[in-house]
C-alpha cells in the first residue's frame, strides 16, 4: 500500500494518535468496532481462522494461525492461538504459541458449544525426506491450555489444512452425532491432488476419514471450504468447495461415512476456484435451503482475478446461480464466508451472505493491497444495500506506513462480525516483516477507522458440468502430547484504530 492513503476516512483525533502511538487504543464506552495486529517480532504471523466466543465466559474473539521462524532464529513453525475481547482487544486476555519441535501450522478453529474450549485443525511435519505431514486436530481450553493433540495419518507431500466445523447433525445408528468435528485438507504427492475429510468424535476419536481424488491419470482436485448440507435424509450430507484442474468444483459427501454424492464444476470466466463455502437457508424458512461457494474466476492465467459467488440448491449438486464483480484494472479475490445472524449489523436480517476478500489495485493514484467486505442476499446473488449497507475497504491507516493487508477467514457474531488474516505493515516500528491483523465491525454497521464504501457490478455467468470424485478410506489416527503454550508478549500488540 501506499501512505498516500492517510488521507482517507475520517481521521482519529490527537489523543488517540498519541495513543496508537504507545501500543494503546482509545476505547469509548459505546465502541463496536477495531483493526489491530498482533506478532512477535521478529518472527511472521499469519491468522487463518476465527471464530467468535459464545460459550467460554468472557465472550470475544478466538484465532488461530501460524507463527514463522525467520531465518536468522533456530526453531520451527509453530501453531498460534490468541483470544481477544469484544470491547477492548489489546487487554486480552491471552496470546500463545505451541511449539512440538517440529514445524506445525494452525489453520482453522471452532468451539466447543459446552463451554470447555475450542478445536484447531493445522499441520504437523514430520521432517522427514522426503516431505511427510500429518493432519492434525487440538482441543485448547478456554484459557488456552492444550487439553490433546493428535494426528490423523501420515501423507507424502505437503499436507495443507484447510477449515473445521462443528456438526449439528448426525446418525446414532451410523456413529456420528451433534458436535462432531469434521475437518477438510489437502496434499499433493507430485502426481495427485488428494482431498482429506475427517470426522471425529469431540474428544478426538476418529469415527472416519477419507482421501477424495478424480479417476485419471492426473487428478488436481482440491477443497478449501467444507459445510453441512440442509437436507430431509438422514444422510447428513456435508458438501466441500474447493476446484477441479482450471474448474471451480463442489462436491457433496455423506456426512455419516465419507460415501461420495455427486459434483459439479464451473469454469467461470474460464479459470475459476472457490475458497469457501457456508450453509443458508432452512425449510419453513424466508430463504431457501442451500449452499452458497465465493472464490475467484479470469479470463487467463494471466488476467486479473475478479470475486466470483455461486449459490446451489441443498439436492443433486444443483446450481441456481453464479456471479463475478470486479473492477477490470483490479485484482478482487472472495476467501471466505459465512451467513449472519439477526443481531449481527442493525437492519440487517438473519441469513444474509457476509463475504470477505483481497484487492489489489489503484487506490487513490497508487496501488494498495487491502481486504474488502459485503453482504449479498442469497441465492438470488445480488449485493445486500437495504439501510445503506454497502461493501467496504480496509487497510494500513497511519503516517508512514506502506503494508500488505490480506483476509483468510471470517465469523459472524451476536453484535458485529471478525475477520483476520495479515498485515505487513511495520506498526510497532521495529521491522517486524509480517503480523496477523484481526479486526472486529460493530453492530451498527461494516466501517472501522481505515474502511473506506467499496461497489462493483455483479455479472451473472453461465451453467456448471458434473464432476465424478472417488473415495477412499483412510484409518490410521495417534494421540500426541499436548503443547505447552508459551506467552507471546502484550507489548508486541496491537492498536491501529477503533
Amino acid at each position: 500500500m501506499n501512505a498516500i492513503r492517510n488521507s482517507r476516512g475520517r481521521r482519529p483525533s490527537s489523543l488517540a494518535l498519541s495513543l496508537i502511538a504507545v501500543g494503546l487504543a482509545p476505547f469509548a464506552a459505546s465502541a463496536q468496532s477495531w483493526e489491530v495486529y498482533s506478532g512477535l517480532n521478529p518472527h511472521q504471523e499469519r491468522l487463518h481462522g476465527v471464530a467468535d466466543v459464545q460459550f467460554c465466559t468472557g465472550g470475544g474473539q478466538v484465532a488461530t494461525g501460524t507463527q514463522t521462524v525467520p531465518p536468522t532464529v533456530a526453531g520451527f513453525n509453530n501453531i498460534l492461538v490468541e483470544r481477544k475481547n469484544a470491547a477492548n482487544p489489546i487487554a486480552g486476555p491471552w496470546r500463545f504459541s505451541y511449539d512440538s519441535g517440529r514445524s506445525e501450522e494452525g489453520r482453522g478453529i471452532v468451539e466447543y458449544t459446552d463451554g470447555s474450549g475450542f478445536a484447531v485443525v493445522g499441520t504437523w511435519d514430520t521432517l522427514a525426506t522426503p516431505v511427510q505431514t500429518h493432519l492434525t486436530i487440538s482441543k485448547v481450553d478456554c484459557n488456552g491450555n492444550m487439553v490433546w493433540h493428535r494426528s490423523y495419518g501420515t501423507t507424502a507431500g505437503k499436507h495443507v489444512a484447510w477449515d473445521i466445523i462443528r456438526a449439528t447433525t448426525g446418525d446414532s445408528a451410523f456413529g456420528t452425532s451433534p458436535g462432531d468435528l469434521i475437518a477438510l485438507a489437502e496434499y499433493n504427492t507430485g502426481a495427485t491432488n488428494f482431498v482429506r475429510v475427517a470426522r471425529v468424535r469431540n474428544n478426538g476419536t476418529l469415527i472416519w476419514m477419507r482421501d477424495y481424488s478424480v479417476p485419471g491419470a492426473l487428478s488436481v482436485l482440491t477443497g478449501r471450504g467444507i459445510a453441512e448440507v440442509e437436507t430431509p435424509s438422514l444422510a447428513d450430507n456435508l458438501v466441500v468447495a474447493g476446484g477441479y484442474g482450471n474448474n471451480a468444483a463442489i462436491f457433496q459427501i455423506d456426512g455419516n461415512n465419507g460415501a461420495y454424492i455427486c459434483g459439479s464444476q464451473l469454469p467461470g470466466q474460464g479459470l475459476s476456484r472457490f475458497n469457501d463455502i457456508a450453509r443458508h437457508g432452512a425449510s419453513g424458512t424466508t430463504i431457501a435451503p442451500g449452499f452458497t461457494a465465493v472464490g475467484e474466476t479470469r479470463t487467463a492465467a494471466t488476467a486479473l482475478p475478479q470475486a466470483f459467488v455461486a449459490s446451489y440448491r441443498s439436492t443433486a449438486c444443483g446450481l441456481q446461480r453464479q456471479v463475478h464483480w470486479g473492477s477490470p484494472n483490479e485484482s478482487e479475490t472472495a476467501q471466505a464466508v459465512t451467513t449472519t445472524r439477526a443481531t449481527t449489523f442493525s437492519t440487517v436480517p438473519n441469513g444474509q451472505l457476509l463475504i470477505v476478500g483481497n484487492i489489489v489495485g489503484p487506490y487513490l493514484g497508487a496501488n494498495s493491497n487491502d481486504v474488502w467486505s459485503h453482504l449479498m442476499v442469497p441465492i438470488n446473488l445480488t449485493p445486500y444495500i437495504a439501510g445503506g449497507y454497502t461493501g467496504m475497504r480496509y487497510g494500513t491507516q497511519g503516517p508512514g506506513l506502506a503494508g500488505i493487508e490480506t483476509v483468510a477467514d471470517v465469523a459472524e457474531s451476536s453484535n458485529g462480525a471478525h475477520f483476520v488474516g495479515a498485515t505487513s505493515s511495520n506498526w510497532d516500528g521495529l521491522g517486524d516483516p509480517l503480523d496477523g491483523y484481526s479486526v472486529r465491525m460493530g453492530f451498527g454497521g461494516m466501517k472501522t477507522l481505515c474502511s473506506v464504501p467499496w461497489t462493483a457490478p455483479v455479472v451473472a455467468l453461465l451453467p456448471a458440468t458434473s464432476l465424478a470424485v472417488s473415495p477412499t478410506p483412510i484409518s490410521p489416527s495417534l494421540t500426541l502430547s499436548p503443547l505447552t503454550r508459551a506467552t507471546i508478549p502484550a507489548a508486541l500488540c496491537c492498536g491501529i484504530g477503533p
